[in-house]
């Protein structure tokens, strides 16, 4: 009798498949050689990397697809990453300064600008060491192998037969490329989320693919039929047969449908965020890289919620001057073509740390020295950062927001240094945005419990349940003994929420959500039944939110918030809440 095994993960692309599974073996890891060189041979080492740069730059242009907007965009940013004028130089000046052979010069600073971004605990960055590591990969392979003739990078040399799904441990995104066309029905991974390219090309080209599937590898082999459930995060082994036949009917539903659903997702993309009753919700964008508004707009973004600034300093060989981040903030507000661009000031310390606190050995680094804490301390970075951000105002909606804020004091702190950078900039005549508003983020308790004295002065105030989940239960998110613990439907976390949100509505002052929990749609769902009426998430989940809310009213909204806030434990709301999305699907 065969046991049927049910793997749980993240659905990163919606969909159905059935069919044989193609496992990719973990590859073993490139050996990088390291020696000694002298000041001579280092400019011959630098003349191999920049040829191979420069080989690097020439394939992602031919492997570039004007027909498929996704897969452009990954490989564009991939050509930046290849021209950044802050990281390419800082390889030059390691490999001159250390003096060991290029390879393993620039595998060190990639591991270490990697590692940087993996440090942050956030999913999105850590995505964004996958590419880095990825683009630079390319050079790699051509310094350890300079007669390589290969066209795409990630090829792989296996048969993949058509209409298999594809299983792996993880993937690349040149070796996320090189499956288009392979005749793959479907992807399952052991790493990776719903932010990765990975899954961004998988949406593109219609695969369902489900990722964090813990386990996957174990006692899988080549052949095996297996269920591939996008919808519900599911993968089923030796499924019955009455399961098969079950599946098999919703597939053809599916495709069927698939068609229609392209039309409908071009009109989605720019139709409002609207109840069917007629209330409004604004969806905006988190980014990291100025690069990536435009794309945001293209995903339908009313904006940018949150430009995490902290990526221009980490790995950052120094602090990036004034300029380097004016020309960052100035890219971001022009490509958003007038609509609101919500720049984070630096959020350093703790799991992101730069500079002199990478040396500090605090006991609690989350409770420490970080963010507005560390910027009040060094007014000569923070006014650097702020005199950018002015300059660029005068070019779009730029909206300065300050992260960490507990109290009322270091609010007044921040904004009297601000005051004196525009006094700065009417003095030595440069234009800036005079009504430039300035917001806070609410992520600690304290914050959400004065929420309505830091109103009377904020322009505006941005939920970051991230770290608010984090401080409100006392849990470190990343450590899995209590990580159970961390729940954005705790009722705890929901009355900071509803109190934050209370507190904007009186003083007539904007409130909107960053975190995490603003791209899942039960939970906007809920949020708005408790007045929240501005979201900002991942550029990619912006359309699957925008659907789900064009389906229920704001009436169902807030008598779902009324019921929810009656409930004394996070299990119970979870299944109200189900029950209640269930209605809709």
């Amino acid at each position: 009798m065969k046991i049927v095994r049910k793997l749980e993960g993240l659905s990163a692309s919606r969909g159905i498949a059935i069919g044989p599974v193609f496992c990719l073996a973990d590859e073993t890891p490139v050996s990088i050689p390291r020696y000694p060189i002298s000041e001579s041979e280092a400019e011959t080492h630098w003349l191999r990397f920049e040829t191979a740069l420069e080989l690097s730059r020439k394939e992602l242009f031919l492997l570039k697809d004007d027909q498929n907007k996704e897969q452009s965009l990954i490989l564009e940013a991939h050509l930046m990453m290849l021209s950044d004028p802050e990281f390419i130089p800082q390889i030059k000046k390691a490999l001159f300064s250390r003096l060991f052979n290029i390879e393993y010069v620039l595998k060190e600073k990639v591991n270490e600008a990697a590692g940087m971004l993996r440090a942050t605990g956030d999913a999105y960055l850590a995505e964004r060491a996958v590419d880095i590591e990825d683009a630079f990969d390319r050079i790699i392979n051509h310094l350890l192998s300079p007669s390589l003739k290969t066209k795409k990078s990630g090829q792989k040399t296996r048969f993949i037969p058509p209409g298999a799904i594809f299983a792996a441990r993880n993937l690349k995104p040149s070796e996320t490329l090189a499956l288009k066309g392979s005749g793959i029905v479907g992807i399952i991974l052991e790493e990776g989320g719903a932010t990765s390219h990975v899954a961004i090309l998988a949406r593109s080209w219609h695969l369902p693919a489900v990722m964090g599937v813990r386990g996957l590898l174990d006692g899988l082999v080549d052949g095996k039929e297996v269920i591939l459930d996008a919808v519900d995060g599911l993968v089923i082994v030796d499924a019955s047969s009455d399961t098969v036949a079950a599946y098999r009917l919703r597939l053809r539903s599916d495709m069927r449908q698939q068609a229609e659903n392209a039309v409908e997702r071009s009109a989605l993309v720019k139709a409002q965020c609207e109840t069917t009753d007629g209330t409004i919700l604004t969806l905006r964008a988190n980014i990291a890289l100025a690069e990536e508004a435009a794309s945001s707009l293209e995903e339908g973004a009313g904006g940018i919620g949150l430009f995490r600034s902290e990526f221009l300093f980490l790995g950052a060989d120094g602090f990036p001057d004034e300029e380097t981040q004016f020309v960052a903030y100035q890219t971001a507000v022009e490509n958003m073509a007038g609509a609101p661009v919500i720049i984070r000031t630096l959020d350093a310390g703790a799991d992101k740390m730069v500079g002199e606190q990478l040396d500090l050995a605090e006991k609690n680094p989350l409770l420490g020295w970080r963010a507005v804490r560390y910027c009040l301390d060094r007014r000569d970075l923070f006014k650097t950062q702020l005199r950018a951000l002015l300059r660029a105002s005068a070019f779009g909606d730029l909206r300065i927001m300050f992260p960490m804020i507990s109290n009322v004091e270091e609010l007044d702190a921040v904004l009297e240094v601000l005051d004196e950078c525009k006094a700065e900039c009417l003095r030595d005549g440069i234009p800036f945005k005079t009504d430039l508003k300035a917001g806070i983020m609410v992520e600690i308790p304290s914050a959400a419990v004065c929420a309505d004295l830091l109103a009377r002065k904020a322009d505006f105030m941005s939920i970051g349940t991230n770290d608010l989940i984090q401080y409100t239960m006392a849990v470190d998110r990343e450590n899995p003994k209590v990580s159970h613990l961390y729940d954005c439907y705790n009722p705890a976390v929901l009355r900071l929420i509803a109190q934050t949100i209370e507190a904007g509505k009186k003083s007539r002052t904007e409130v909107s959500m960053c975190g995490e929990m603003a791209g899942d749609p039960a939970a906007v769902f809920l949020l708005a039944g408790m007045g929240l009426r501005s979201f900002s998430m991942a550029p990619t989940l912006i359309t699957q939110v925008k659907e789900f809310i064009r389906k229920v009213s704001i009436e169902d909204a807030e008598a779902l918030a009324k019921s929810v806030l009656e409930l004394s434990t996070a299990r119970n709301i979870r299944k109200l809440l189900q029950e209640k999305i269930k209605a809709y699907e």
